[in-house]
């Protein structure tokens, strides 16, 4: 019981890393992934990729499907961070 508490305690103590609560973190991750499917065809095009516009934008939602389940809202910011700064 104790321990629960202790867990509980320190779960409302953690801060987050961009967004709030989960609602602000499933806006960020959408704008990415509006933002990533906005520019394929440019970089389709920029950087020559022998892959059609649709086959890249298939695997930028296999990529995003991947981590449809996730909940906490840290990871989630750490997944649009990643994305956006590699």
């Amino acid at each position: 019981m104790a321990g629960r508490e202790a867990v509980r305690k320190a779960v409302q103590q953690v801060r987050p890393i961009l967004s709030v609560d989960r609602e602000e973190a499933r806006k960020r991750a959408l704008n990415l992934y509006k933002a990533w499917y906005r520019q394929i065809p440019y970089i389709v095009m920029d950087y020559d990729i022998p892959k059609t516009v649709e086959q890249c934008r298939a695997k930028l939602r296999e990529e995003f499907e991947k981590h449809r389940n996730v909940s906490d809202v840290r990871v989630i910011d750490m997944l649009v961070i990643r994305v956006k700064w590699n």
